[in-house]
């Protein structure tokens, strides 16, 4: 029955406008992108946000950020199509 389930999505999502699919692509990288140079303007300049004394807790915000933005880019590869991913990254 999950395989019948997943081949549903599947089938489903092949209709994904292509236009939707890089929006969608692109807001998840932009996510990655901006949690990245957070981490790395902490880390490389010693940045401390007055609001944010825990520096291991803000780089780790950004790291869950990061990771939810690939969960949601690996699903898109499984439900929409991996090689439209492919070709867009």
């Amino acid at each position: 029955m999950h395989n019948t389930k997943t081949r549903d999505k599947r089938e489903q999502g092949e209709n994904m406008n292509d236009r939707l699919f890089r929006t969608i692509l692109k807001r998840y990288e932009a996510e990655i992108e901006d949690a990245n140079y957070k981490i790395e303007c902490i880390c490389d300049h010693n940045m401390v946000i007055p609001e944010h004394i825990d520096i291991t807790g803000e780089i780790d915000k950004q790291l869950e950020r990061i990771a939810a933005a690939e969960d949601k880019l690996s699903a898109m590869r499984k439900y929409y199509g991996e090689n439209k991913a492919k070709a867009l990254l």
